[in-house]
């Protein structure tokens, strides 16, 4: 990290490079979105011989998603970055290799646990974004911290019962995708320039 310049305007440079990325940003959070959402209602309406390409499906999704999170994390400038976005890239990316490498007989007790602490970490990067995006007078904040807060509690709920979360995985990674791919297309669709 560089050391902290006092003549240096940070926050003009996080807002200049914020609008010139805003309109890729909210192509892509919504593609992304729809993308989710209709993963997560193949998960969660396709029959069990399906598993095995629904598997393949989630994972390319979330890696793809881990990825961009981790590239976000990087182009983000330093003092604006929040640690739990990068931590959640990774475990995003390291869920969809599992799902993409190993059998479903042993990763579900493994995924129950990953997907806690998935949901937790995404339950903290969402409500550190939404915090930031409240100061810039931008309209998702409320929502982002509602969802921030939802996937923490559903994070310790599956943490706690991993009994009983591993006999609905299928069920619990498509209510996942459905939410996360809800959360995306409403950030998409408020995201705007920051005006100064």
């Amino acid at each position: 990290m560089s050391p902290y310049d006092q003549n240096h305007d940070y926050v003009s440079d996080y807002v200049d490079q914020w609008n010139q990325s805003v309109k890729r940003s909210k192509a892509g959070m919504i593609i992304l979105g729809i993308a989710l959402i209709i993963v997560g209602l193949t998960a969660a309406f396709a029959p069990y011989s399906m598993y095995g390409v629904i598997q393949g499906i989630v994972a390319a999704v979330l890696i793809v998603h881990g990825v961009s999170q981790v590239v976000t994390y990087f182009q983000t400038p330093e003092f604006f970055r929040a640690g739990t976005v990068l931590a959640s890239g990774i475990l995003n990316a390291v869920l969809g290799v599992l799902f993409l490498l190993l059998p479903a007989t042993f990763t579900a007790g493994t995924l129950v646990f990953l997907l806690s602490f998935l949901l937790i970490m995404t339950g903290i990067e969402r409500l550190t974004f939404s915090r930031q995006m409240s100061y810039y007078g931008i309209s998702t904040s409320s929502m982002g911290g509602a969802m921030g807060v939802l996937n923490i509690i559903l994070g310790v709920v599956f943490l706690f019962t991993p009994l009983m979360t591993s006999v609905v995985l299928s069920y619990l990674i498509a209510a996942y995708l459905i939410v996360a791919g809800i959360t995306l297309i409403a950030e998409g669709i408020a995201i705007k320039k920051i005006e100064r």
